[in-house]
């Protein structure tokens, strides 16, 4: 009979107490029972989660822990909560590992600090904020070393940063250009966007390395690209939390969410492409822009529609299941997503009601959330659908081979 290995443990005390502080406070109540990984209708039968997690959590195992793909492959259905009978609430243990994994990921690093504490919120906020404001006071200046060429569509959009900011605003219909003018939303949005993609990148491939040291065995490793495209299904249609038992309703405000935000994005992108290809600028009228303006003005209006019906939802979700914590991460993900639907829909409102005195500040308020999604993308729950695809396809290239036996016992 094959014995298994002696192997040395040394627990990492403030991982643990960062994954108590992260919502995971019920770990040590755990008494590997087992019944967490029984009732779950998402792990697999070969090295099933999140019993094993739930010892290593207790160890203070934190390389295995923050490299484990299965940690990822968790929907938080809450099946196991629901059913454990010690109240270790293996759910909420493996969402807070989720959040201080993105702290140890995090690049730079003391972004993943900031955004993990509670404390720092106001601050974290204020950032985003101060941007914008630095921004719009430096329109004139923007306006003064730029050239002025006459007519064409560089002179207009360089003509915008002239009279652009909280004072000059011309007479007539409501034009958000003239307050932040097209030019300053691409140079300003690109930035943070381009910054925080380079961020999530990097996080992404520490995880993957961390991945493969941890939990891959050598020969079994498939190429990452292809099984990476074969995740993209399943998240898609987001047909694991439809898997769920205890909280399966999560399904549709993650569904609305996730395809507001598409929707959000390809408006976004023709908005601009339309711009910088054809001259075309903002806002559109139906009457001068025809069919293709009511279009684009329809999947806006509907992606916002989706992005605020699934965020009461997961908002109403959160705030009456008892059976599990709502951590800082959720709240902050559901006060974003929230804030970014019914501002946008706001300004709008506000636009084609001609409410001057709310309307800018209120366009001023919905940059201020689009400008913390893009800036802090990497590092908040926003982040989770990248990080949750690489460990699916990790999950695909590893053959499931991440544990052994020893190990789980």
């Amino acid at each position: 009979m094959k014995m298994a290995e002696d192997f040395l443990v040394e627990p990492d005390l403030n991982f643990i107490r960062d994954i108590q502080k992260a919502g995971g406070d019920s770990v040590k109540k755990c008494f590997q029972c087992a019944t967490c990984s029984v009732v779950c209708k998402l792990t697999p039968a070969d090295s099933p989660f999140p019993r094993k997690e739930m010892i290593w959590a207790q160890w203070g195992q934190k390389d295995k822990l923050l490299s484990d793909p299965d940690v990822w492959l968790c929907h938080q259905c809450n099946d196991c909560t629901a059913n454990c009978p010690r109240g270790a609430k293996p759910g909420d243990v493996l969402a807070a590992i989720r959040s201080v994994s993105f702290k140890n990921y995090a690049f730079p690093r003391f972004m993943g600090s900031l955004l993990s504490k509670p404390s720092m919120a106001i601050f974290a906020w204020a950032v985003p904020v101060i941007v914008l404001l630095a921004m719009i006071s430096a329109f004139p200046t923007i306006y003064s070393i730029l050239p002025h060429p006459e007519g064409g569509i560089f002179g207009e959009l360089v003509n915008g940063f002239k009279s652009a900011g909280w004072s000059n605003m011309p007479s007539g219909p409501i034009a958000y250009s003239n307050f932040y003018p097209e030019m300053g939303i691409d140079i300003t949005f690109i930035t943070l966007l381009t910054l925080g993609i380079i961020g999530l990148v990097v996080g992404l491939l520490r995880f993957w390395k961390a991945m493969v040291t941890n939990h891959g065995e050598m020969g079994l490793m498939g190429a990452p690209i292809p099984n990476i495209l074969k995740a993209l299904p399943t998240i898609f249609k987001h047909s694991k939390f439809n898997t769920c038992g205890e909280s399966r309703d999560r399904y549709y405000g993650h569904l609305g969410v996730f395809y507001g935000f598409v929707g959000a994005f390809v408006t976004t992108a023709f908005v601009a492409s339309s711009f910088w290809l054809l001259g075309v600028t903002t806002p559109y009228t139906l009457a001068h822009n025809g069919a293709w303006a009511v279009i684009v003005k329809l999947v806006g209006n509907l992606s916002a529609a989706a992005i605020i019906i699934g965020g009461i939802l997961l908002f109403v979700k959160r705030a009456t299941y008892k059976k599990s914590a709502t951590s800082y991460f959720d709240w902050t993900l559901i006060v974003l997503v929230a804030g970014l639907g019914i501002t946008g829909l706001a300004a709008e409102l506000f636009r084609l009601y001609d409410l001057r005195s709310i309307a800018y500040p209120t366009y001023f308020v919905h940059l201020t959330f689009v400008a913390y999604l893009f800036l802090y993308l990497p590092f908040s729950k926003m982040a989770h659908i990248a990080y949750r695809t690489v460990a699916m396809a990790f999950a695909r290239s590893a053959q499931r081979d991440l544990v052994s036996s020893e190990e789980i016992a």
